[in-house]
């Protein structure tokens, strides 16, 4: 019974009303919720977590949006505190909105709304019926007979109310509004972007936490519904048998309703309740949905099916099968024996039923190159007393059925009989192989396809070797004349070698094909160059490296970058082609005062590029070189772990010092900035046992750079 209110004589009427209609339908008979653990799984309501999920319907001109707790007691909760929705917009015609707008679409908490606005709907609809009975009746009990093998038992009321109050939710969209748990957002504009959250709007003091649920929507998603995919039937006797697709579109459609139609135009729905998939199936795994509807035989009939969404909207028609129901002939041919006169003639001898000769017309004998088909009829009215014929102009290889012609219009056909004359003569070897490897090491093989009948199919062989053996790479004969094989490529061989065998279904192969070669791709870059020296003067910054080492290099990049630019970023000036003796280069093309940074890389013949050598640090000079420095000196120091650098120089107007560093072989960086006041500097950041290599150089005021001088140190 539902709660009664202060209104009681309004709900005294709406409690018979409720009455009626859960009476009617058994308490929206027990078979539904069967069904429902699966169905609640799959659209994500099913975790351990308390939550709220929440799915989005996007049209032109508003945004339709459901949600749901996910266990009992949270449903429990948002019935009695209510939803909150606030939506962020987080982008406006393709622009991000920072920061983020915030909007509260609800001023207060959704509530379910109160009985008395449940009458119209609920008479209506046995789905709103339920709902309101699940959040308002005193008792909400659903018992079931059955063993409890095959019958879910539920002993928890509140359970019992969530779960079916979710699934008449799905199947009616205003419903779920009236119960607040769905909502309309007519307030979106064109170009917008929106994110929304939805909570229970518990108090702060809950000790029951409920994670809030979000969803992202536009109008831009809108988008038309769908055809449902795959209908299909299949006419029996006195019954047919419709299937469709269920995966492709079940983040589309929830349900489906499924029509009939005489005439072909005017059409009823057939289903009293919507159709939808009653099992969670692993990922991946194909569904199709069944309906059998029983026909009178000899009279045609049109079937079509629709989809339902979550939000009430209902799609459009599939195709539409059609068909009539026919009486089954229940007797079928079955060949007994085959006899082979001569190499091109069979006799062909079938049992059947002496009962089935008065249901029939005669038989036919129909025959194929393979067991599928097609087959074609080959000896036509053949009496139906008759139990043997025989055929002239057997092939290679020929499948054979005898067919009973059902005077209804239907037909029995035996199952397929091979018959083969002696056969020794292998098929032709493959021609026209080509192939492809790409850069995982995936080969493509193709050749020209047999035109044998009794091709059996291919075998396929591979070696590293053209004089080597060749080895087997499939277990049996593969049908396809087509091959995937997978290869190491980073490896020593350069090629790899490929024939291919035809076999027959006797057996007999055939001579391998012409060799495919196929290089392998050069999955290895080179290894880089490395600078060795550079030398500044008023034409410029001289650069010199080492070549790289690796065989297939074509050519050297060098890259520069001005690290004075506002926007700093590494430029190509120049590829020089691959040669022994050009291990020069000057850069003439820079402004005198500017600093500079360099690399070089190696590329080979396929495109491969090496990584970067270590950076070149250097500044171009302003004007004439200033006097040189007179004196550099280092000293190490290993008690306290340091090395002391000293100098001297001429200059009287000098502005600041330059120190540059290396460790081992790697090129001089700029280490130190050191004012012009001071002739010495301490070194501490050391490695023990390196050998450290130092340079400096003189800035004067006016931006006139000295020679660099280089000393190594030994720590």
């Amino acid at each position: 019974m539902i709660k009664r209110g202060n209104n009681m004589k309004t709900n005294t009427h709406i409690i018979k009303m409720h009455s009626k209609v859960l009476l009617k339908t058994s308490l929206f008979r027990f078979s539904f919720f069967l069904l429902l653990s699966a169905f609640i799984s799959q659209r994500g309501y099913a975790q351990e977590q308390a939550s709220v999920q929440v799915i989005a319907k996007s049209n032109k001109e508003k945004i339709m949006l459901r949600w749901a707790a996910n266990t009992p007691l949270a449903w429990q909760k948002g019935n009695e505190y209510g939803y909150l929705i606030e939506r962020y917009t987080v982008s406006r015609n393709g622009s991000a909105v920072l920061p983020i707008e915030s909007t509260m679409i609800t001023s207060i908490a959704l509530l379910p709304r109160p009985l008395q606005e449940w009458e119209a709907l609920a008479l209506a609809d046995d789905n709103a019926a339920v709902i309101a009975q699940a959040i308002y009746g005193e008792n909400f009990d659903v018992t079931a007979g059955g063993s409890p093998d095959n019958i879910l038992a539920i002993n928890d009321q509140l359970e019992q109310r969530f779960t079916f109050a979710l699934m008449a939710a799905e199947q009616n969209y205003e419903a779920a509004k009236l119960a607040g748990w769905a909502y309309e957002d007519n307030s979106i504009k064109p170009g917008e972007k929106y994110l929304y959250k939805i909570k229970v709007a518990t108090p702060p003091e809950s000790a029951y936490p409920i994670e809030e649920g979000s969803v992202y929507a536009s109008a831009e998603f809108a988008e038309a519904l769908p055809q449902p995919l795959g209908f299909a039937s299949i006419f029996a006797d006195s019954n047919v048998m419709l299937n469709w697709n269920f995966n492709l579109l079940q983040q589309t459609y929830s349900s489906y309703v499924l029509e009939k139609s005489e005439d072909g135009n005017s059409f009823q729905q057939v289903n009293g309740q919507p159709i939808f998939n009653a099992q969670e199936t692993p990922e991946g795994e194909q569904v199709s949905l069944f309906y059998n509807d029983s026909i009178p035989n000899n009279k045609t009939f049109h079937y079509r099916v629709k989809g339902i969404t979550p939000f009430g909207e209902i799609g459009p028609a599939s195709n539409v099968e059609s068909g009539m129901g026919k009486e089954v002939l229940d007797y079928t041919p079955h060949i007994a024996r085959k006899r082979l006169p001569t190499d091109k003639t069979v006799e062909i001898e079938w049992e059947f039923a002496a009962e089935g000769n008065a249901m029939i017309n005669g038989f036919e004998i129909r025959r194929a190159n393979n067991a599928e088909g097609p087959y074609e009829t080959v000896v036509a009215n053949i009496p139906p007393a008759n139990r043997k014929a025989q055929f002239t102009g057997l092939q290679r290889i020929n499948y054979f059925t005898v067919v009973a012609m059902g005077k209804n219009g239907t037909q029995k056909p035996s199952f397929p009989a091979i018959v083969q004359p002696v056969d020794s003569v292998p098929p032709n070897p493959p021609v026209d192989l080509v192939g492809a490897i790409d850069t995982t090491g995936v080969v493509q093989l193709k050749w020209k396809a047999n035109e044998e009948l009794d091709l059996s199919g291919y075998r396929i062989f591979r070696s590293n070797n053209p004089k080597a053996e060749f080895l087997q790479l499939t277990v049996s004969p593969i049908q396809e004349n087509t091959y995937t094989d997978t290869i190491a490529v980073q490896n020593l061989n350069a090629n790899i070698y490929y024939k291919v065998m035809a076999v027959d279904q006797r057996y007999n192969p055939s001579e391998l094909s012409e060799m495919l070669t196929l290089e392998k791709p050069d999955m290895i870059p080179p290894s880089p160059a490395v600078f060795k020296e550079y030398t500044t003067s008023e034409e410029g910054i001289q650069l010199a490296w080492v070549n790289s080492s690796s065989e297939d290099v074509t050519s050297h990049i060098i890259y520069r970058k001005d690290l004075l630019s506002a926007e700093i970023r590494w430029e190509q000036i120049i590829e020089l082609p691959m040669d022994e003796n050009t291990v020069v280069y000057t850069d003439g093309n820079v402004e005198a005062g500017k600093s500079y940074a360099y690399t070089i890389t190696a590329k080979d013949k396929t495109g491969w590029e090496s990584s970067p050598s270590g950076q070149l640090v250097t500044t171009a000079p302003k004007k004439l070189f200033a006097q040189s420095i007179t004196r550099f000196t280092g000293t190490a120091d290993r008690e306290f772990r340091l090395i002391r650098l000293t100098w001297k120089a001429n200059s009287q107007n000098a502005s600041e010092y330059l120190i540059y560093r290396a460790e081992g072989d790697a090129p001089l960086t700029l280490y130190k900035t050191i004012d012009a006041a001071q002739n010495n500097y301490t070194d501490t950041n050391l490695v023990v046992s390196t050998i450290y290599t130092y340079a400096i150089q003189l800035v004067e005021k006016d931006g006139t750079q000295s020679q660099i001088k280089e000393i190594k140190v030994t720590y």
